[in-house]
């Protein structure tokens, strides 16, 4: 990560410091870190880039922001920015989204901040990177002549960091299209909101109705015998006849 006080310490002032007292700063430390006081050229060249760069509002604001150092063309960076808006609004406009029912100055400011995000996850990683190759570099001993693979490594260890700076000024450029961006409005309507049916009433509970009481069950009737059919009185006082071959009956004949 760009470590943004470091041209602060430089001049020996607090991030917050007015641009007069970083003047009054550089001005005092200027007079010993110049080579005709004692200083030496590598501490002067460090001493004029940091005040460069915090004594111009934009560029500081960009260093803020970012941590960029690099020059920084005012005009240049605008231009580049609106660039970066006016691709998302034609990516709109070539699509079939209903943009009368957007606020497309949401979207696009979201897409411009992950973009924003995704550059400084690659600039992470590229100083990463650098700080790998450095410290693997240090470790590489040859006893004689040269030690190439110790060049190699610092030589990929500082074409890193350029990567990381040149892909830094990239971040300033999405950080001042997100500003540029906060400068307008976008008219839309909002789609009617959807009429909702009235809840139907709940219908009472009824109650439900008493169950009958089960009838006890009745033992199925005997079976009865079949009634003996009736005699006629006068069949019944008349004698029967006998049947052939049946014995006659014993009387008592009374008549004298």
């Amino acid at each position: 990560m760009a470590d943004k006080r470091k041209l602060y310490r430089e001049l020996a002032v607090e991030p917050d410091a007015t641009p007069a007292e970083i003047d009054k700063a550089y001005r005092q430390r200027a007079r010993a870190a110049h080579p005709d006081a004692g200083g030496t050229a590598e501490a002067f060249h460090a001493l004029s880039h940091a005040y460069a760069i915090l004594s111009d509002p934009d560029r500081r604001k960009a260093y803020d922001e970012t941590g960029y150092e690099g020059e920084l063309a005012v005009d240049d960076i605008a231009g580049r920015a609106m660039e970066r808006i006016h691709a998302l609004v034609a990516s709109v406009l070539e699509s079939d989204l209903p943009f009368e029912a957007v606020d497309l100055i949401a979207p696009i400011r979201d897409t411009l901040t992950k973009q924003k995000a995704d550059i400084g996850v690659g600039i992470r990683k590229l100083e990463r990177q650098a700080k790998r190759a450095e410290a693997m570099a240090a470790r590489f001993r040859k006893r004689d002549g040269d030690n190439i693979i110790r060049k190699v490594l610092e030589r990929r260890a500082a074409d890193t960091r350029e990567q990381a700076e040149k892909t830094r000024r990239e971040e300033t450029i999405f950080a001042k299209a997100i500003e540029l961006l906060a400068e307008y409005s976008f008219d839309f309507e909002p789609p009617p909101p959807k009429a909702t049916e009235p809840a139907k009433a709940a219908e009472p509970v009824r109650p439900s109705p008493a169950a009958k009481p089960v009838e006890p069950l009745r033992p199925a009737p005997a079976a009865m015998k079949p009634a003996e059919p009736v005699r006629h009185a006068e069949a019944a006082a008349r004698p029967e006849t006998p049947k052939p071959g049946a014995p006659k009956p014993r009387t008592l004949n009374l008549v004298r």
